[in-house]
């Protein structure tokens, strides 16, 4: 893929294998702006037509099995507030039907949820974070470069890992691609048959699906009346599957919100029957500053950084 840009309008494309070239069209794509463009293809000539003249022309690309043709909106709630002030208090009353840090602390172990001040929110408003393409060229992203090197140290000290991936940015996509680098692990040692995947009951519901996307044979344990995860029934199920065993995927602390007293020695069982530890870290700051998952022997970790 090659970059080039019309440096007068300001106008990025990428060409690939210099017969395509890809345009990327948003929301806040104006008319003008395509205007701009076709001049910019016209090398700067005066162009005979608008893309305004030539949207009437457009035929839609949407399959016409997919175009809707049932009615919208039929629900009455749509077609009862019809001023603005109606509207405010309709929103304010569904409001007030939620549980959230205005109240009290959530009492949720699924996700950390905190209080993001609006100061550390306002800079992602930024032209300089919120006008750079994906496929911008790297000299136009040098502020982007440094922040990524930055945070990424940064989570290396916080996890106590050697290395950090910014990518993906969505929390089961990170358990999706966690688990792939442990099944790349087991093959890299030629151990192709390791497919088993412990997950204890209490753990983040995503992780039985991402471990079923990645084609693992998931097996479960319980816990104890205390919420912790059951020591002896893991350590049954790691012993009985140690020479398929590929991973245990434990969220720390738990979706009860609990501290597991035995997280050192669940880690030690994994180890010793071949599996590798990937920790669910959706409640890591809870643990930030007190252990953490390298030190408590976890292999691989996605962090929700929200």
């Amino acid at each position: 893929m090659q970059q080039f840009r019309e440096i007068e309008t300001c106008i990025e494309c990428s060409a690939f294998k210099h017969i395509q070239i890809t345009l990327s069209f948003d929301e806040t794509t104006t008319l003008e702006d395509v205007d701009k463009l076709l001049k910019v293809f016209a090398g700067g000539k005066p162009v005979p037509f608008t893309a305004a003249s030539l949207a009437s022309e457009v035929e839609t690309m949407i399959p016409s099995g997919l175009v809707r043709e049932s009615p919208y909106l039929t629900h009455p709630i749509f077609n009862t507030y019809h001023t603005e002030h109606e509207l405010l208090r309709y929103i304010r009353r569904l409001q007030s039907k939620d549980l959230s840090l205005c109240h009290s602390m959530i009492p949720l172990g699924s996700c950390t949820m905190k209080l993001n001040a609006t100061s550390e929110m306002m800079p992602v408003t930024w032209p300089g974070f919120t006008d750079i393409h994906p496929f911008g060229p790297t000299e136009q992203s040098q502020g982007y470069q440094e922040m990524f090197k930055d945070l990424g140290e940064v989570l290396c000290t916080i996890t106590g890992f050697d290395s950090f991936s910014l990518q993906p940015n969505a929390g089961a996509a990170g358990e999706y691609a966690g688990l792939m680098v442990i099944r790349a692990y087991h093959l890299a040692r030629g151990d192709h048959h390791r497919n088993v995947c412990i997950i204890p009951v209490s753990a983040h519901g995503t992780n039985p699906a991402s471990a079923a996307m990645c084609g693992m044979e998931i097996v479960s344990v319980g816990t104890d009346a205390k919420g912790n995860i059951n020591i002896e029934e893991l350590r049954k199920a790691a012993e009985s599957n140690k020479d398929n065993l590929s991973a245990l995927m434990v969220t720390y602390p738990s979706t009860h919100g609990v501290n597991e007293e035995g997280i050192d020695e669940i880690c030690k069982i994994i180890h010793d029957n071949g599996g590798q530890v990937y920790m669910d870290g959706a409640n890591m700051n809870a643990q930030v500053g007190l252990r953490s998952p390298g030190w408590i022997g976890a292999d691989v970790c996605h962090l929700n950084l929200h």
